[in-house]
């Protein structure tokens, strides 16, 4: 088969086409011919070396959908040329939290690689049956930000008529968050760079305020106006650095601050009395229960929710994906198409 192999931590150019062995299922087991894969920042961190070494190649893509091509031992339930999608989160399935469905406490708990592919071998307890009404491209755009997303606003206990900042509204991810907020009847603010061109269509998924940002200027004054000097309720921060003090002071007395990524960079600095002073939580969003994709898939068939695509690249472009996805200015979800 033919994928996307990683020897050594770089740029885009470290990512390499060629041919591979094709995997074979082993007990309790699928493989997936994938159609599509998604493209989360996660992967340009794969790259980089932000996981680990490479001792050995490395697939990235945690995010997929296709059929199933081959069945391991004692896998029921499912069949073959069966359209599904991959639940990306890993887990060891017996631990207390994982039988409470808090996988993501599970100290086996890990994201699932291995998409820019043409096939993928999967736990049958990661495939999930893809609705009718989806294209492979979009089922392949749901799972990591829709997931996330959706776990930290039930984490975080918000509120229908509170405020959620949100940090990068433009990427999958935000789109995710933007979306999900509005179904639940959130006010949101959204901050997008002054060179991404489409901020008016943020409005259309859920947005009600669209403030620019240079990445310096101070956003906290522009947020209190909005909130009647009493910030945010739920801050969403994907940024890190470049935006994680502001997001401290732009939340409100006994808000939350979600910490879902660090694009900008993970190393940050504030004075801890800031924190207690203002009773203020911070909460550290990684992926999500196995039980939301299932959950909130249907919502997609039925219209309810939209997948949100920017761009489609053959497999064999994924460098040239990467490249687009770091220039900052997508809409949504880039797709690489197997």
């Amino acid at each position: 088969m033919r994928a996307i192999q990683i020897f050594e931590p770089g740029n885009a150019e470290v990512l390499k086409y060629q041919e591979v062995s094709t995997p074979e299922p082993g007990p309790g087991s699928v493989r997936i011919r994938l159609r599509a894969a998604g493209i989360n920042h996660r992967d340009i961190w794969v790259r980089q070396g932000a996981f680990g070494g490479f001792g050995n190649p490395k697939t990235p893509g945690s995010d997929g959908a296709g059929e199933i091509d081959a069945l391991g031992r004692d896998v029921v339930g499912f069949s073959l040329g069966q359209r599904v999608v991959i639940n990306p989160g890993l887990s060891c399935g017996r631990c207390r939290f994982c039988l409470a469905g808090e996988q993501p406490s599970c100290n086996a708990f890990q994201i699932f690689d291995g998409t820019y592919a043409e096939y993928a071998v999967v736990p049958v307890q990661n495939v999930v049956p893809m609705p009718s009404g989806l294209t492979f491209a979009e089922a392949a755009s749901i799972g990591v930000p829709y997931i996330t997303a959706e776990d930290f606003y039930m984490r975080s206990q918000v509120l229908p008529g509170q405020t959620v900042l949100l940090w990068g509204a433009n990427g999958g991810l935000g789109l995710a968050a933007l979306q999900l907020a509005h179904r639940r009847g959130l006010r949101v603010i959204a901050v997008v760079r002054p060179s991404f061109k489409h901020a008016d269509r943020l409005r259309q998924y859920g947005a009600d305020e669209i403030l620019t940002w240079d990445g310096e200027e101070d956003m906290v004054g522009e947020v209190m106006t909005l909130t009647q000097q009493r910030g945010a309720d739920v801050t969403v921060d994907s940024l890190g650095q470049a935006s994680f003090e502001q997001s401290l002071s732009a939340t409100r007395r006994g808000g939350t601050i979600v910490t879902v990524g660090a694009t900008t960079g993970g190393l940050v600095s504030f004075e801890l009395g800031r924190l207690f002073r203002r009773r203020q939580n911070i909460l550290g969003a990684f992926l999500g229960s196995s039980a939301i994709l299932p959950r909130i898939l249907p919502l997609f068939a039925r219209g309810e929710l939209t997948p949100v695509i920017d761009h489609t690249y053959p497999l064999e472009q994924a460098d040239q994906a990467h490249e687009h996805l770091q220039s900052g200015g997508v809409f949504g979800k880039i797709i690489l198409e197997i």
